[in-house]
């Protein structure tokens, strides 16, 4: 359990720390393009394993709220 709970620190933190980058971007929009290609292409096995439907839906879940984030970026930077 311990280990859960520190994995779930470090993309909390990960997630801060994106978060934290997509504000300061001078350009957002920019930022989204290469983001999206990112996020579209085909997930990464991890150390030659193979991918559990949990790891992929964990991938998904991190990138939409990388997206959200993003659109609230680009909508700050538009006002």
């Amino acid at each position: 359990m311990d280990k859960l709970d520190f994995m779930n620190g470090q993309i909390k933190g990960l997630l801060n720390f994106a978060n934290a980058v997509i504000k300061a971007h001078p350009a957002p929009e920019k930022l989204r393009h290469h983001f999206e290609t990112l996020a579209r292409a085909q997930p990464n096995s991890p150390e030659g394993l193979s991918l559990s439907e949990a790891y992929v839906d964990g991938m998904h879940d991190i990138d939409r709220k990388i997206a959200v984030a993003l659109e609230h970026a680009i909508a700050t930077a538009q006002r």
